[in-house]
């Protein structure tokens, strides 16, 4: 089997095998954006009592969606080639929260130093002690000396961004197959995940599906520029695509892991 049968073709595959289980997660989020929009109206009328409801309502029904795809995941670790069925809903839903609590625990520890780094460097360059600058009343030197501490702390922290959401593009994935292989701390073996699992095939498998990703995006931003119906369209068509690339992206890491596991599947 060639490798885009293998990691392409067999996960589309895969996640066109049941056409009422996919059908029902693509709803989840076409209902959920509607119940949302509509509690927006209501927002505008009733005021900020309504803006919590809309949160927890888009939230919910994301993490419901996130379970799935660990189903998908736990499905192809156990050599099943069947959509998880969505009768089993309490596991879906315990996954989904875990599953994210997990992501947004992992997101802050990895952006807290960007942040730490802001804080700090904003502090000694706008709220530090600059007095002996303007003891002589040299303004020019004053703002240059700001202007080039700002550069410098932006350029800083725009690089370790860049390497962060490089290194969460890389982890992140692997990271979700062992987390639906052994619970919540799965997901945070860091070094052995990182160690043992990393290859030019699986940068190969993350680049294609990047760019068959954005290419369908920047296809919907454009359609969604038509006021109203281009919107509604790109919207809606969006969430059938992202679950469909969802579904087959994870299918296709966890095949991924399970070789360098050396179980093929």
């Amino acid at each position: 089997m060639s490798f885009i049968e293998k990691y392409i073709v067999e996960p589309l595959r895969y996640t066109f095998s049941d056409g009422l289980k996919l059908l029902t997660a693509i709803l989840l989020l076409v209902f959920n954006d509607i119940i949302c929009l509509l509690l927006i109206l209501l927002f505008i009328k009733l005021g900020s009592s309504v803006f919590l409801l809309i949160l927890l309502i888009n939230l919910f029904v994301r993490m419901i969606v996130l379970g799935y795809y660990i189903g998908v995941i736990k499905n192809t670790l156990n050599g099943l080639n069947t959509l998880p069925n969505w009768s089993n809903f309490g596991e879906i839903v315990k996954d989904g929260i875990l599953y994210f609590l997990a992501l947004f625990i992992l997101t802050i520890l990895v952006f807290f130093p960007a942040i730490l780094i802001s804080t700090i460097g904003s502090s000694l360059t706008i709220g530090g002690d600059i007095s002996y600058l303007t003891v002589a009343g040299d303004i020019s030197y004053l703002y240059t000396y700001l202007l080039s501490s700002f550069l410098i702390l932006t350029v800083v922290v725009l690089i370790y961004m860049i390497m962060a959401t490089t290194i969460l593009w890389v982890y992140l994935p692997l990271a979700t197959v062992n987390f639906a292989k052994k619970g919540f701390f799965g997901f945070f073996e860091v070094v052995d995940i990182l160690k043992k699992k990393i290859s030019l095939g699986y940068i190969t498998i993350l680049i294609l599906y990047s760019i068959v990703y954005f290419t369908v995006v920047l296809i919907l931003w454009v359609i969604g520029i038509i006021p109203v119906i281009g919107t509604a369209i790109s919207n809606v068509y969006f969430y059938i695509f992202s679950v469909i690339y969802s579904i087959a992206f994870f299918r296709a890491v966890t095949k991924y892991f399970m070789e360098k596991e050396g179980r093929h599947y």
